[in-house]
């Protein structure tokens, strides 16, 4: 058994870890902190790693307008008020705090059409966001130790305060001891056990969108409730995304199908495509194919579709189907033919001809038509057709620890318990619907108040 004493421990190596490493050596330095980090160095990051990291924010770094209301819209008023306020009140300085590690921010443009403006990110999205604060771990004096699993929490026999965690690195058995644990290792989306337990039998077919998200099996949420957490956030949805199965590349996203039709693999439709703008509906698409289409769907579109600039809302590297007829592209997605001819024409006929207006909700709907397409309802009559298929990725789980506006974890009684903190996915928050451009803010945020509260735990020498 391999032990190891540091003043903090942080489990993950995202951007709520790496924060509150970073936040913890410059609020006592000489501190001995240690990031364990269950993959190799090249794969490390987890989610963070992978994504463009959007923000919520205006291009200043302060929330957007709908910041706080739509957060409490979107979870149905069941996400703590206190974590949406802190979260609010925190983003402008998170930001400053990013920009001073050495991780610039820039209005990027989102990947909707609809979207009226940038949206801040890291320039070089999250990989930026990982490096970065990985290197300032080191040269502050921390380190990362890599290929390295934590499994269980130590406590305290007669407080029950956490003490440290046990695990494993490098095959051997390991403890790591300290007075203050951060969990910052993610939700359970790469864990099929978790996934079936919560989201039934078909839950282990959903891919993560990213390689990082594989590394995500929910042991931090396991360790915190043997350790008497309590959860929140809900634990049967997720945060999923329309994905083209095909692409060799992570976060392959197709957010054009509100201006074409979605079909299953029968060749019929199952929702309004149409039913508001992509930001506000590709959650719950994508939720809806995994549901309701067995996973699997096709977007079918024609050259009106194809003459609009549709670059950056269609991130697969695999060109869509084509084919000069209905017929010929139902074979080449083998669709029954027939099946997917009588949907085209059932729409056609609900449908307006004309050009589609992409860039915001234009009001042309179907009439008479079930389901409904209540935006962009014009005829797809213009070949060659074109399809892209359509899956549901899962980006991250909701259910988690429950945590307070300090990142501390709580019992079901709403006690502290001492020296646990959860930050980021592992600390469950969302309910319903997510918040778009939300998760790694929160993650930074509650990090860099993790790592402040863990300094404050370290012990000060007497003084002359």
């Amino acid at each position: 058994m391999i032990e190891t004493q540091a003043d903090l421990i942080v489990v993950g190596c995202g951007a709520g870890g790496l924060a509150t490493a970073v936040r913890f050596l410059e609020e006592a330095p000489g501190g001995r902190v240690v990031v364990l980090e269950r993959t190799t160095r090249e794969q490390r990051g987890g989610n963070t790693a992978w994504t463009g990291s959007f923000f919520r924010l205006d291009p200043d770094g302060n929330p957007a307008p709908d910041f706080a209301d739509r957060m409490h819209a979107l979870s149905g008023g069941l996400t703590d008020a206190e974590i949406i306020q802190v979260l609010a009140d925190q983003a402008r300085p998170t930001i400053d705090w990013l920009n001073a590690q050495g991780v610039q921010t820039i209005a990027g443009p989102t990947y909707f059409l609809t979207s009226k403006g940038p949206r801040l990110m890291p320039a070089g999205g999250g990989g930026e966001i990982v490096d970065r604060l990985s290197a300032r771990v080191a040269d502050l004096g921390g380190t990362i130790e890599y290929e390295a699993t934590a499994t269980g929490l130590v406590q305290d026999e007669g407080t029950g305060a956490v003490t440290g965690v046990t695990g494993s690195a490098g095959g051997e058995p390991c403890t790591w001891r300290a007075p203050t644990v951060v969990l910052a290792c993610g939700g359970f989306e790469g864990s099929t056990d978790l996934l079936r337990e919560h989201l039934g039998e078909t839950g282990p077919d959903l891919p993560t969108i990213t390689p990082g998200g594989r590394a995500n099996r929910g042991e931090g949420i396991v360790m915190g409730t043997r350790a008497g957490a309590a959860v929140d956030g809900q634990f049967d949805r997720f945060h999923g995304e329309p994905v083209d199965p095909r692409a060799r590349s992570a976060e392959a996203l197709i957010m054009v199908y509100p201006y074409g039709v979605l079909v299953d693999h029968r060749g019929e439709r199952f929702l309004d495509e149409g039913a508001d703008t992509p930001d506000n509906t590709f959650e719950d698409v994508a939720y809806r194919i995994w549901r309701d289409a067995d996973q699997f769907a096709f977007l079918i579109a024609d050259q009106k579709l194809m003459r609009q600039d549709i670059d950056r809302a269609v991130l697969t590297d695999a060109p869509p189907v084509t084919a000069p007829t209905l017929e010929e592209l139902a074979g080449r997605l083998d669709i029954e033919p027939g099946t997917l001819r009588a949907t085209l024409d059932a729409y056609n006929a609900a449908a307006t001809p004309g050009e589609p207006d992409v860039t915001g909700l234009d009001g042309v709907s179907t009439t008479g038509l079930e389901p409904p397409k209540s935006n962009w309802a014009r005829t797809i009559d213009e070949p060659p057709y074109v399809a892209w298929p359509v899956t549901c990725a899962i980006t991250f789980t909701f259910g988690g620890l429950r945590t307070d506006g300090r990142a501390r974890v709580l019992t079901p009684a709403g006690r502290p318990i001492e020296g646990l903190y959860a930050v980021g996915e592992v600390a469950g928050i969302y309910h319903r619907s997510y918040p778009g451009a939300t998760s790694v803010l929160r993650a930074l945020a509650f990090g860099r108040i993790a790592g402040e509260h863990a300094a404050a735990r370290v012990a000060v020498p007497d003084q002359p």
